[in-house]
């Protein structure tokens, strides 16, 4: 590290500052040392209580990576392969195709369009929170309870809307998903998802400040609280106590845990399976969950669990997450020994953009260079991109055109994008959204982040 550390400290402040984060936890190693650690702001602003390496944060979407750790523990002890039919392990399924493997579960490939069923699960929660409608919007209804997983097949099998493409053809993140994945899990192991967690991964890892249940948070000193920004212009932080909760499905993305406790995990993936002289999974299930499977259509890669790609040159894997309360971001270059967790107690930040900051001050790179393309596109034919893209689980764009480029609304935020490619805009971060086509060149949706959005006007 050849910078001043103070610059970077200030950095992060202001970042945090600029982006209103109540509280964040970041630790950064290298080889499994900690090199360097920053908490900001509060767990709980009103009594002033800061945030440790140990406060307990959500994680949200990190947990979809324990969840597919697991399948390939048990590959690797002959109770499952990821080659297995879904229809072999959910019988009950009648909402998916034919050939949809385990496998098409765990890269989101399974051709599932956007769906709500996952959000029924939290139902409950979003009803009992006072801020549910104001920050989730329409509520969904629903006949009968939506407990756990196999509530939720049932409600998957009375979609009535076609799958987006056949089995591995088109990646659509989804919930569902991995929430399917747990349910095999239980059942190929005989037992619980949260007994198997904390068998085969908490304990060996020593993860003693990780869990699923909310009801457990109450255990534990040294809790977050949860904020969430109002929907003015202003987008202020405000304290929103309430956790959604998803019943008892937990593999899509239950899990809190302090950034000391995600950092013992990342070790798991720099150091090929073995943390504390303990093998917990091969080099070759490692290996298996770090390779890209599939590329989506605005040029991300994804593995089992986890983003897989490059960046200014440095491999890189890891995996965001984002829900109310929280946003959060774990890293790993492999070759170089690096892993960052950063956690915060707010939603829709930018948690990434914390943990790339100190990953080019780690290994002095430069930020980079934003992509320029000279593609132009006239009024007329960027008109055909107008219009209303969304999806049952609740995502809404409306993108109008502008001169050369495109302007989406999305919730309360209006963003621009130019043209890049062929279908493909660029962000001003330098992210990409890309336009779908049918075969005759009409436009069917937008891809966005990770997910699909159909177009409807």
């Amino acid at each position: 590290m050849n910078k001043n550390v103070a610059e970077l400290d200030k950095n992060l402040i202001e970042m945090c500052k600029k982006a209103k984060i109540p509280g964040m936890a970041l630790i950064a190693a290298k080889n499994g040392e900690v090199i360097y650690e920053n908490y900001v702001g509060y767990r709980n602003k009103a009594a002033q209580l800061p945030v440790t390496g140990d406060t307990i944060f959500g994680v949200a979407s990190l947990t979809k990576s324990f969840t597919a750790l697991a399948i390939m523990i048990l590959e690797e002890e002959g109770k499952l392969s990821v080659q297995d039919n879904v229809i072999k392990w959910l019988p009950q399924l009648t909402f998916i195709q034919p050939k949809t493997t385990i496998h098409h579960l765990l890269t989101h490939t399974a051709g599932y369009p956007g769906m709500a069923s996952f959000h029924l699960a939290r139902l409950e929660s979003l009803t009992r929170d006072p801020d549910g409608r104001y920050l989730f919007g329409k509520i969904p209804t629903t006949n009968g309870a939506v407990k756990g997983v196999p509530d939720m097949m049932e409600k998957m099998n009375e979609f009535d809307e076609d799958f987006i493409g056949a089995p591995g053809e088109l990646f659509n993140y989804s919930n569902e998903c991995y929430a399917l994945l747990q349910e095999i899990v239980e059942r190929a192991s005989g037992e619980s998802f949260e007994e198997l967690m904390k068998r085969m991964i908490f304990e060996p890892i020593e993860m003693d400040r990780s869990i699923f249940k909310v009801a457990d948070l109450r255990t534990f000193s040294d809790v977050t609280q949860l904020y969430a920004f109002t929907k003015d212009k202003k987008k202020d932080a405000f304290h929103s106590p309430t956790w959604w909760e998803s019943g008892n499905i937990y593999g899509a993305g239950a899990l809190k845990a302090s950034a000391k406790d995600m950092m013992k995990y990342l070790e798991v993936f720099r150091n090929d399976g073995n943390v504390n002289g303990k093998q917990i999974v091969s080099k070759k299930g490692i290996d298996k969950m770090l390779t890209a499977y599939c590329t989506t259509p605005n040029e991300n890669q994804y593995g089992y669990g986890m983003m897989i790609g490059n960046y200014n040159g440095v491999d890189v894997v890891g995996h965001g997450g984002g829900v109310k309360g929280v946003s959060s971001y774990m890293l790993l270059a492999k070759k170089e020994g690096i892993t960052i967790t950063v956690l915060t107690n707010i939603a829709e930040v930018a948690a990434e953009n914390l943990a790339l900051t100190v990953f080019r001050y780690l290994l002095d790179l430069e930020e980079p260079k934003l992509g320029q393309s000279a593609y132009q596109l006239s009024t007329e034919e960027l008109t055909k991109y107008s219009g209303i893209y969304q999806s049952h689980e609740g995502q809404k764009i409306e993108v109008r055109e502008k001169e050369n480029g495109l302007v989406l609304h999305i919730q309360h935020n209006t963003v621009t994008v130019a043209p890049y490619q062929e279908n493909l805009f660029q962000l001003p971060d330098g992210k990409k959204v890309a336009f779908l086509t049918d075969g005759q060149g009409n436009i069917t949706g937008i891809f966005r982040g990770m997910r699909y959005l159909q177009k409807c006007t």
